[in-house]
């Protein structure tokens, strides 16, 4: 007993000298965690950034592609494969004028037999109305389209269907109105210039100017639960910069080409959506109508096999007038969910480019469709075949050779993943 007193005695000693100790020595308190913190305001996966009022969002996309292209000659590959990997970027902050948005996104593509390319896909700011910066895709197009096919404007004759502009914008929301005042990149809508004037030189080609003016575009959108109804137009510059002929410094003035001519583009659009077939059934139409600019058409780049018509924005007669080059498009297609992850395309489109000169008038045809299975969230895999036809008529101004056509095959599987 007396053992165990002394014991405990002593134990109490140690115990009430630490505390003493600890007492007199410098306290220490952990720094606070500030833990990452959830963003719902602005939609699904931002987060505050730590230190700040600003939410973001990091998301990206892996996509392979599997393409077959019917060859016309040996040199050209029947098969190819791409690559692509995606980051993106969003950020949203709160301010009293309303939210402030900055959102970016790159991709970095290898197709076969080319290098490694880098592409902004787009990176622009938002507010207060304003759009300032590299967007999606230009204001004038009809966006919705997009979706139907993988291919987008790959196809000929599928109507404008413009990928990412340069652009200053501002838009007014009212309702279910919304209108778009946009200044966007004209030289990015360049499509060509050519020369007939016997004085000039026929194997001449004038070049382009600096540009003088952005083009200029207008949106008018209405949206509701039945769908989505788009009216753009569009006013585009071409202007002549150098219209000596190659080679020669000193020419007359009568020799020299050195002019301004304005066109213009208009496009209707329609999204009319069909929930009484199955949810996210949807039909598409636009039309597009240019004189003397042929980008807003999809008119800028169309070639079926060996068969790859000029198109120029402005003709040059034999007197030097200049002479803007017509073209239109038609398209439409649908959306269908035929069951809550397999959906299907379908879509067609044809249009036509009429040129000043003893050129060939063009007409394009395409047709397609695809099908596309999501096992999991945000995982599709799919294919997709592409017919398309291209036909070029003499307008009989020379003795040239018969008209002719030429028509191809497309294919295309693809896995993509976003996260």
């Amino acid at each position: 007993m007396r053992l165990s007193s002394i014991l405990f005695g002593s134990a109490a000693a140690l115990v009430v000298a630490g505390s003493a100790i600890a007492a007199d020595l410098p306290s220490r308190k952990a720094a606070p965690v500030e833990y990452v913190r959830v963003c719902t305001q602005f939609g699904e996966g931002f987060f505050y950034i730590p230190g700040s009022d600003t939410c973001l969002k990091v998301s990206g996309r892996v996509r392979a592609d599997y393409i077959f292209a019917e060859p016309f000659e040996r040199a050209t590959n029947a098969t190819t494969f791409r690559g692509r990997g995606y980051l993106a970027l969003d950020s949203f902050s709160a301010t009293d004028w309303g939210p402030v948005r900055a959102t970016t996104r790159v991709f970095v593509t290898k197709d076969t037999g080319s290098a490694y390319s880098t592409t902004l896909d787009w990176a622009y700011i938002q507010f207060a109305g304003i759009t300032a910066g590299r967007i999606a895709t230009s204001f004038f197009e009809f966006a919705p389209f997009g979706g139907v096919s993988y291919l987008g404007g790959d196809g000929n004759g599928r109507g404008s269907d413009y990928g990412s502009i340069n652009t200053l914008a501002y838009t007014i929301t009212a309702g279910n109105f919304s209108a778009t005042l946009a200044l966007e990149d004209g030289t990015e809508r360049r499509v060509g210039l050519q020369n007939f004037n016997a004085a000039f030189g026929a194997a001449s080609t004038p070049t382009f100017g600096g540009q003088g003016m952005p083009d200029l575009v207008g949106r008018l959108d209405y949206t509701d639960t039945w769908g989505q109804l788009a009216l753009s137009g569009a006013i585009h510059q071409s202007r002549v910069g150098n219209g000596n002929v190659a080679g020669s410094v000193n020419l007359t003035p009568a020799a020299t080409i050195l002019d301004t001519t304005y066109g213009f583009a208009v496009q209707a659009g329609v999204k009319i959506n069909l929930p009484m077939l199955a949810p996210g059934d949807a039909l598409f139409l636009q039309a597009a109508y240019a004189d003397g600019a042929n980008s807003y058409t999809g008119w800028n780049s169309v070639a079926v096999g060996t068969l790859a018509p000029d198109s120029w924005d402005v003709v040059y007669d034999a007197t030097g007038s200049a002479k803007t080059s017509k073209s239109w498009s038609i398209t439409g297609g649908r959306q269908d969910f035929w069951t809550p992850t397999i959906r299907q395309g379908v879509y067609a489109a044809y249009g036509a480019l009429d040129q000043y000169g003893p050129l060939y008038d063009t007409a394009a045809f395409s047709v397609g469709s695809n099908i596309i299975w999501s096992p999991v969230k945000n995982l599709d895999i799919g294919a997709e075949v592409v017919y398309s036809k291209l036909t070029q008529t003499p307008r009989n101004l020379l003795p040239l050779a018969a008209g002719n056509s030429e028509d191809s095959w497309t294919g295309r599987l693809r896995f993509e993943r976003d996260f």
